[in-house]
């Protein structure tokens, strides 16, 4: 397999944006059906009424526009697009074997947040520079992640932030300050660490530029999990919507836990980006996003555990499931 050119983007600066692997057709009917999805719930949202973009309203979610729950991951429209031959054949090359599974991520559709034609409820998110990595094992790449973009992505529209080249610091980093911070760290196995503002300058001052990674809708943007990135709101009039989407090679997952990655997927529930884990929020009380809340953090009576829409279980889903017959 002839390696194509964005990979040597993606292992020089950490992250990278592969035009064009979505059609046209695919990214707008992926954004008709996540509109209708959130007017699906009782709580009242109306695409075209401002007065029902509030917490109030939406289903919940990270302020941020990401939604992981009521079995989200499993919606038929989020399936069609993680079966989009472009998009697999670009992990395909990243880890060079088509023999790839699938994470059970979810969503993201972020309303604009400004005083004219947005969200009014919430304010622009704060900068979390943070990596999805173990740092304990910061020296080796284990995970591309990714972003398909269903709608444009410029420098107002929100989206990933990336310090560029990052990925390639943190060892040097360590040694600086005597070691990873034991209160930045998620714990073992949690793959995650969180970088301080002045951490962040420490970063810049090396030459990692701030990049607000752009583009356009049916394009991929990948990154390497250890490239310190953070997620802003969209402050112009474009709604965000993205899919997050996870490959790796099958070959990571034992045959037992395969076997679990297919009762998790059953059950449509949902995971975190990484493929071969089987981690589950929702079987996980100590997760910020186990189960949805309301604004006044009682449960949501309007949970589900089923999608809305089933996925059809093609052998084209079946096999990112793990299943071989």
């Amino acid at each position: 397999m002839t390696k194509p050119q964005f990979l040597a983007a993606l292992e020089k600066d950490g992250y990278v944006v592969v035009p064009s692997v979505i059609a046209k057709e695919s990214c707008d009917q992926f954004v008709e059906d996540a509109w209708k999805w959130l007017e699906s719930f009782p709580h009242g949202f109306k695409r075209d009424d401002r007065s029902t973009w509030t917490a109030e309203h939406l289903p919940s979610g990270h302020q941020k526009g990401l939604y992981n729950r009521y079995s989200v991951n499993h919606e038929a429209f989020v399936w069609k697009i993680r079966t989009e031959p472009g998009l697999i054949n670009a992990f395909e090359n990243v880890w060079e074997t088509d023999d790839l599974i699938v994470s059970f991520d979810g969503m993201n559709v972020s309303l604009p947040v400004n005083q004219k034609t947005g969200r009014t409820d919430i304010q622009q998110s704060e900068p979390w520079p943070h990596i999805d990595q173990d740092p304990r094992t910061i020296e080796k790449l284990e995970l591309y992640q990714g972003i398909a973009q269903m709608s444009p992505c410029g420098p107002d529209d929100g989206g990933l932030v990336v310090l560029s080249g990052s990925h390639r610091l943190h060892e040097q980093q360590f040694q600086e300050i005597g070691g990873f911070r034991p209160d930045s760290d998620l714990g073992v196995g949690k793959n995650g660490y969180n970088y301080t503002s002045e951490d962040a300058d420490w970063y810049r001052a090396k030459g990692c530029n701030e990049v607000k990674v752009c583009a356009n809708a049916g394009d991929l943007i990948l990154w390497d999990s250890r490239t310190i990135h953070w997620n802003q709101n969209p402050t112009g009039e474009q709604t965000r919507f993205i899919s997050y989407v996870c490959y790796c090679p099958r070959s990571r997952m034992s045959e037992g836990d395969l076997q679990r990655k297919q009762e998790v997927f059953n059950a449509r529930k949902g995971t975190t980006h990484w493929p071969n884990m089987n981690v589950v929020p929702a079987d996980t009380p100590d997760y910020f996003y186990a189960k949805p809340r309301r604004p006044d953090d009682t449960l949501d009576p309007a949970n589900r555990e089923r999608p809305l829409w089933e996925p059809e279980v093609t052998p084209a889903v079946l096999r990112l499931v793990g299943v071989r017959n």
